[in-house]
């Protein structure tokens, strides 16, 4: 037997001891391949879902993998084996694509079984699932090959994190376009666009797995930098002394933002996806709804926070430097608000400029095509769901993504369970489009609940954390 195949093994062995996350995967199939089709009466949307949320519950699996292994220094203990560095690799592919192509196909059958029972046939045809199931495991090998690698070169999660979703958004993304095309039941269109993408996945595959076999067993000790923030800490003990303690936080964190060029990419790219989607909708089917679009912009841009709170926080644990900052005379309050006020800025830029380039894309198709689309605007209802709802919902996940980050052992199984529970804040978005009498008025209802829930985590928070309380789960 292959030597490597025991870290295939141990791979599922911690993938079964943990419940939570099981529970977590559970809930998520669950929601999107059987409550969505039941909102949708379809499954073209569940697809869709499916298809982005296997993305997103892949790229920090696929982040750990190596760069997981070196940044908590059990490397070098695996290379010491026998075990090969390019073996354990195709291992950590192997473990991670079963993982994505598991994950989406039972999403699938639950999606089909669920229209099915509730009266909407099987949906697609035969041909239509034979065919979404081949691109999507191109798509998903596509990702973790090269997943495996980047993770491999990168020093640590955080840069892995980054460099891993820059690659893999843009093949999720080509695989939603696919999804779509294939759903029009037009054969020739389909086979003619599952060709373009399949050639476009192998040669992704082809091209990581050649790196992966020019590397050699020293290339997994060369010394790759990480970035610690010790130097920040640094200049939090020389600058507490100003009065604004909240000031000193914010410049620091913004200045670690800012130096994240490759997050920062992937934030843009977040941003064209509600227009990229409309436009797609337009092609496909004629019509053109900005409901759509608000509810992509709630499901997609509305996860940012979590992200960025998760390693913002999870990352002092990480990098131990979260007794160097306490041990600073900064209060907790006002660097608690700080590293949330970042997010939040983030959330709000994106926002508004998703918001932009949606009414931009909606003008320039009515200009294109007067008699399908007419130029049209966010209604008061929607503009209430997109900015005052989505920044507090942004803020709800910002909460819940901190304690978990701070309570759980790692950043990135705070940011799994708070990436799952984020779907949780689009299903009042999609009852209150779909199912509200009122809209405008189900809008304002759900915005004083939000308004009332983040007073109140806010203030159990800020009284209720400690120093003692913090470093004890550092």
């Amino acid at each position: 037997m292959n030597r490597s195949y025991p870290v295939f093994r141990i791979q599922c062995a911690e993938f079964v001891s943990d419940k939570g996350m099981l529970f977590f995967y559970g809930l998520s199939i669950g929601i999107t391949g059987i409550i969505l089709p039941l909102f949708m009466h379809g499954v073209e949307v569940s697809l869709t879902a499916a298809a982005l949320l296997t993305a997103v519950l892949l790229i920090p699996m696929l982040s750990g993998s190596i760069a997981g292994e070196r940044e908590h220094r059990t490397l070098e203990t695996l290379l010491s084996s026998p075990i090969h560095g390019k073996s354990m690799l195709w291992r950590k592919f192997e473990f991670c694509f079963l993982f994505a192509l598991g994950y989406f196909t039972i999403t699938v059958l639950c999606s089909a079984l669920t229209s099915y029972l509730a009266g909407g046939g099987a949906a697609l045809i035969l041909w239509q699932w034979m065919c979404i199931m081949v691109v999507a495991a191109l798509n998903y090998s596509a990702i973790c090959m090269g997943g495996v690698y980047v993770s491999s070169t990168s020093g640590d999660l955080r840069a892995a994190n980054q460099r891993v979703s820059i690659m893999a958004y843009p093949l999720s993304f080509l695989f939603v376009v696919c999804l779509s095309v294939i759903e029009t039941a037009d054969l020739l269109s389909a086979l003619i666009t599952s060709c373009i993408c399949t050639l476009i996945y192998l040669g992704v595959i082809s091209m990581f797995a050649a790196k992966i076999r020019r590397m050699k067993q020293p290339d997994f000790f060369q010394p790759i930098t990480i970035q610690k923030p010790e130097s920040a800490h640094q200049q939090r003990i020389s600058l507490a002394l100003p009065r604004s303690q909240f000031g000193i936080v914010l410049r620091l964190e913004w200045k670690v933002l800012m130096s994240l060029k490759r997050m920062l990419l992937s934030f843009g790219f977040l941003c064209f996806s509600p227009v990229a989607m409309m436009c797609l909708l337009l092609y496909y089917t004629g019509t053109l709804d900005l409901n759509y679009a608000v509810l992509l912009t709630v499901l997609i841009i509305l996860r940012v926070p979590t992200n960025l709170i998760a390693y913002s926080i999870g990352g002092e644990k990480v990098y131990k430097t979260g007794e160097a900052l306490l041990s600073t005379p900064l209060q907790i309050r006002p660097v608690f608000l700080a590293k949330c006020m970042i997010p939040v800025l983030v959330t709000s830029v994106m926002l508004t400029v998703s918001s932009l380039l949606t009414l931009a894309g909606v003008t320039i198709a009515a200009l294109i095509k007067p008699d399908l689309v007419s130029i049209q605007g966010y209604t008061a209802a929607q503009l209430i769901l997109l900015f005052p709802v989505g920044l507090l919902s942004s803020i709800a996940m910002m909460f819940i993504a901190a304690i978990l980050s701070l309570r759980l052992r790692t950043p990135r199984q705070g940011l799994y369970a708070t990436s799952l529970l984020s779907v949780l804040f689009v299903f009042p978005v999609l009852a209150i489009i779909y199912l509200a009498p009122n809209m405008l008025m189900g809008s304002m209802i759900y915005l004083a609940v939000l308004v009332i829930g983040n007073l109140f985590c806010l203030k159990r928070i800020s009284d209720n954390i400690t120093r003692p309380q913090l470093m004890s789960r550092l």
